[in-house]
């Protein structure tokens, strides 16, 4: 519960009473992405609009690797959440109830499948089965960054597999913050009266670290103290989490062949003898990454209309 607000700062948006802000992001989860987004927020509402283009995966084909185009409006003092479709004119609408539980049935689904084209390989063993280091790799001298003065955050946790020690897996955290971003306090404020009237914790608000937040939970939190290192806003950022794991087939199919040989030497027709088993070979592959920059932060007035379904656009039903 502890970093909610740290990672929603890291990757979300940020929102404020009359605060605009400009992101830029790539992605690697299901597929990668580049989007940019400007979100704009005062008091208990946030309009995020943003623009997304699938460079791989699934999704590129969906959208043949065009950008899409999207708002999505969340409105504290009604509960209530709308996603619309600039292209249709059209829009839909969730309750905070809904969009919890959507969350809930996500998260149940990610712990058991990891990307689809590497559904053989997919991050199903549970952190307790490593051992854990984690290391402070922060950059003690501050910087300007996109104009602010930032101090850094960097952390490492590193897990070995306690029965193989080629199994491993890395969680990088490395963020640049800033104190000086105008309305960094209105930011935390939506956020986290957002994460409360969900009654969620924070992590299951950003997209795409469920799947890493519930394999890895304990280590995320483990991270939080440093964080404190670099109070702020991030402007810049990076969350990556990569394991080294078996290319080609997992240890259970290599040995579950070698038994099926075994077994078919022993028949009297006699089974054909296979070339043999060569050992399984080891390679780092990135399971999600993400990386953000600030482009443009201010404080101008925002128009209430923002924060409406514009004249013309027609609901569609679920």
């Amino acid at each position: 519960m502890k970093w909610l607000l740290m990672i929603l700062l890291l990757l979300a948006a940020a929102a404020q009473a009359d605060v605009v802000r400009k992101h830029k992001t790539t992605a690697a989860f299901m597929g990668a992405n580049e989007s940019t987004s400007t979100q704009y927020v005062a008091g208990d509402r946030s309009a995020d609009e943003s623009t997304v283009k699938w460079t791989r995966g699934f999704m590129k084909t969906m959208t043949r690797g065009k950008p899409t185009e999207s708002k999505t409006i969340i409105r504290l003092d009604q509960q209530l959440i709308w996603t619309l479709d600039p292209k249709e004119k059209t829009y839909t609408e969730m309750t905070f109830a809904e969009f919890r539980e959507m969350i809930e049935k996500g998260l149940s689904e990610m712990q058991q499948q990891g990307e689809e084209e590497d559904a053989e390989e997919a991050d199903t063993t549970g952190e307790e089965l490593y051992e854990w280091t984690v290391t402070d790799e922060s950059d003690p001298n501050p910087k300007t960054v996109a104009g602010y003065p930032c101090r850094n955050a960097k952390l490492v946790a590193a897990g070995v597999n306690k029965q193989d020690a080629n199994d491993q897996v890395v969680i990088t955290l490395d963020t640049w913050n800033s104190e000086d971003v105008p309305g960094r306090g209105e930011i935390a404020d939506f956020y986290r009266r957002y994460a409360e009237a969900l009654g969620l914790d924070s992590w299951a608000l950003t997209p795409g670290l469920m799947q890493a937040a519930a394999l890895y939970r304990a280590q995320f939190d483990s991270l939080y103290a440093v964080f404190q290192k670099a109070p702020g806003e991030s402007v810049q950022n990076l969350i990556e989490i990569k394991r080294h794991a078996i290319k080609g087939k997992s240890l259970k199919q290599i040995a579950a062949e070698a038994a099926q040989d075994e077994m078919m030497s022993k028949l009297p027709f006699g089974g054909k003898k296979k070339t043999k088993n060569e050992a399984p070979e080891y390679v780092w592959k990135v399971r999600f990454s993400s990386t953000g920059e600030l482009t443009e932060a201010a404080t101008n007035p925002v128009a209430a209309a923002s924060f409406e379904i514009p004249e013309g656009y027609k609901k569609k039903e679920k």
